[in-house]
């Protein structure tokens, strides 16, 4: 069996150098698979070479076996914190622009895809991509830009999140995956699943009569839209059409069933997991919980623990 030997790189304004050289003491990257920003902090030994990293620079890392790092942050530094003992850098992914930019704007006749990538500006965007139509769909300036692609993520049960390289992600919360496979004793280490009880999701209706009475008479609202005894219903602005509410009433229902198996693992560092993979355990005493779905990912490096990596999971189905 190789010896492990983890290793990071570390790149600032352009300037690469190893953990040893930049002076690292522990590294923490957290990949935010819930609608959130990537985010990044390095400790430095006070005399490091990244001492006069500026705030604003932008600051690339990669995680893995020496010499075979994989890519896992893109961003930007947001602050530097000077101390007797260490220097700590902070970052976060490049989709942080979102969080900062406003704009009013109404779109008409749109997939959400579309609104997405108008939205996303000069931000990088990985991938695009959900198909559900919308009508009219406005955004204003009283709330980030951000605020307005979780909505969309939201509607249509996507992930929000960042590529490897910083890039913009927003694809079906569904997408089918291969499994990674994690044996019990190998490559997973601990772990924690707890089952839950399936909320029952709300029931979802167009806004208007759409769906029966043509596009002309869409704004006329149903006194009751999805039959007697129906519980909650949700009407999503926007939706105008029976096809676009089952879709919106598919997506909260396969979200319930995912949110009935929550879980934490504990791996040997593994930088190419991110949120939205499925993960596959095996070998568990009491039996296996069956495909679960990543939803957010915290790497650890550090003269303690060497290369660590924890899942937080969901239901994969």
């Amino acid at each position: 069996m190789a010896l492990s030997r983890p290793a990071a790189r570390i790149t600032i304004a352009g300037r690469e150098l190893g953990a040893d050289e930049a002076g690292l003491v522990r590294l923490k990257v957290a990949l935010a698979g819930d609608g959130g920003h990537d985010s990044a902090q390095l400790a430095l030994w006070p005399g490091s070479k990244f001492a006069d990293a500026e705030p604003g620079a932008p600051l690339q890392l990669a995680l893995g076996e020496r010499g075979a790092e994989a890519e896992v942050f893109g961003g930007e530094l947001q602050a530097r914190s000077q101390q007797p003992q260490l220097l700590l850098l902070d970052a976060l992914a490049a989709t942080v622009a979102l969080s900062r930019s406003t704009r009013s704007q109404a779109f008409r006749n749109q997939t959400v895809a579309d609104i997405v990538r108008d939205l996303a500006g000069e931000v990088e965007i990985d991938q695009a991509l959900a198909t559900l139509k919308l009508p009219a769909w406005h955004v204003d300036n009283r709330r980030p830009l951000w605020r307005h692609l979780q909505d969309l993520a939201r509607l249509v049960d996507a992930d929000l999140c960042s590529a490897a390289g910083g890039g913009l992600r927003f694809v079906p919360a569904g997408s089918p995956a291969a499994p990674r496979l994690l044996r019990h004793g190998a490559e997973l280490l601990d772990w924690r699943i707890t089952r839950l009880s399936e909320p029952a999701p709300a029931a979802v209706a167009a806004v208007g009569a759409g769906s029966e009475q043509g596009e002309a008479r869409w704004h006329w609202l149903r006194h009751d839209p999805v039959g007697a005894g129906a519980g909650p219903t949700l009407l999503p602005a926007g939706v105008a059409t029976r096809d676009g509410a089952q879709g919106v009433a598919d997506g909260l229902a396969a979200r319930a069933r995912r949110g009935a198996v929550r879980g934490e693992l504990l791996l040997p560092g593994d930088a190419t997991l991110r949120p939205g993979d499925v993960v596959q355990l095996q070998d568990l005493p009491g039996g296996d919980p069956g495909a679960l779905r990543v939803r957010g990912v915290l790497h650890t490096l550090d003269v303690a623990g060497g290369f660590l990596t924890r899942l937080r999971v969901e239901g994969g189905t």
